[in-house]
């Protein structure tokens, strides 16, 4: 928080790089007056960059159980 407090969030299941949210009444204290604004922020959902085979294969196997295409890995413009 602004006031360097801590604050438990929960995120909801299946939130997506750029969801925000907004904590009422935990911003920047008004500059004209006795209250609080929001505290509004921005999800970034990091996703990893190497992964093993077992765990590649993993993530195929959830996918499939989702009914989801795994991403294809492109190899430049022209496939």
């Amino acid at each position: 928080m602004v006031d360097g407090k801590q604050e438990n969030y929960k995120i909801p299941e299946g939130t997506q790089t750029g969801s925000k949210f907004t904590i009422k009444n935990k911003g920047f204290k008004s500059v004209n007056g006795n209250w609080n604004g929001d505290f509004i922020f921005t999800v970034v959902v990091q996703t990893p960059k190497k992964l093993t085979a077992e765990q590649r294969d993993l993530l195929n196997k959830l996918a499939r159980t989702m009914n989801e295409q795994p991403p294809v890995k492109k190899r430049g413009i022209f496939g």
